[in-house]
């Protein structure tokens, strides 16, 4: 990567880490599309995925005695049936087709959020389905969160419970997607260095957003994320468009 390019990398790290500390969701959703605006959609999914594990592993070991660990074996156990056909997604597709996929996902989580659709009932084969559907996602888009999100919603877990069980479901995920990246040759010395870059990155991002987030009304800034969600999806499909 050049150094306009690893520049690019971090400041999109940087906003990424921002929002997520602001609003407890969306790393992969702002940082994957908008570093893939400059790299290869396959790095910007390797980089992310290592990122937000270090991010959740700090969530998951300080809520680790809130976590409901049924829950977690249920969607970890159902996400390694998944992680396989993302990782050969990840591995056969061009940077164009999956920026196109990428686009998809945050257009279809846009479009439930703004409807407003919750799943009322939890219930196992939720819990599996989305577990599937989050391991397809973390090791072809990094962007496992929101079928995650919906499931643990459906079971109306306390906060502190609800952070505790979707963070340490994240690390484990993110782990296996870490070590599956290395085994089939995605981490390169490139990647390795860009992470050494943009970490700083990332640590300031939490730390501003952590300053930012008790001075912002919650409302506006959620439909802000909601309006530059929206904005980088177009611009993921023009990237894409375009090649």
């Amino acid at each position: 990567m050049t150094p306009g390019q690893l520049a690019f990398v971090g400041v999109a790290v940087l906003f990424a880490a921002g929002i997520q500390t602001m609003t407890g969701f969306g790393f992969s959703l702002f940082a994957v599309p908008i570093m893939s605006m400059v790299i290869p959609t396959e790095a910007a999914v390797v980089i992310a995925a290592s990122l937000s594990t270090m991010t959740s592993g700090g969530q998951a070991w300080t809520e680790r005695h809130h976590r409901d660990q049924p829950t977690v074996v249920r969607i970890v156990l159902a996400s390694l049936l998944g992680m396989p056909l993302g990782l050969f997604v990840l591995t056969v597709m061009t940077s164009q087709q999956l920026k196109f996929g990428l686009a998809v996902v945050i257009v279809v989580f846009l479009i439930i959020n703004l409807r407003g659709v919750r799943l009322d009932h939890a219930s196992t084969p939720i819990d599996l389905g989305a577990g599937f559907v989050a391991g397809v996602l973390s090791t072809s888009l990094s962007t496992n969160g929101p079928p995650l999100a919906m499931a643990l919603h459906a079971r109306h877990l306390p906060a502190e419970v609800f952070r505790g069980t979707i963070a340490s479901i994240l690390v484990i995920l993110g782990a296996i997607s870490i070590v599956l990246f290395a085994v089939t040759g995605h981490y390169t010395v490139e990647i390795a260095w860009a992470l050494v870059v943009v970490i700083p990155a990332m640590v300031v991002g939490f730390f501003i957003g952590h300053r930012l987030r008790v001075r912002i009304d919650h409302r506006v800034f959620r439909r802000l994320v909601t309006s530059l969600l929206a904005l980088t999806a177009i611009v993921t499909l023009v990237s894409a468009a375009l090649g």
